[in-house]
């Protein structure tokens, strides 16, 4: 029953294919995680409120090509 689990779980397959791809390695060794990861205070919070914010801009007009929204009023 376990295995079943494991099947069909996308997370199971994620962490394996990670693992076994070196991908999860190198984005731990990555320069740009160790800077964000290094930052304190005020410039982590504006970090995660800028850098998110144009992440989710971003990705509103790569899916409004396709007609789509993230936005609940449109």
């Amino acid at each position: 029953m376990l295995k079943l689990k494991d099947w069909v779980d996308p997370n199971y397959w994620a962490s394996k294919i990670g693992e076994k791809s070196g991908a999860y390695d190198k984005a731990r060794d990555s320069s740009f995680r160790h800077w964000a990861d290094g930052l304190e205070g005020w410039k982590w919070w504006t970090w995660q409120i800028v850098g998110g914010g144009m992440f989710l801009i971003f990705l509103e007009i790569i899916l409004s090509t396709f007609g789509l929204t993230l936005l609940p009023w449109k």
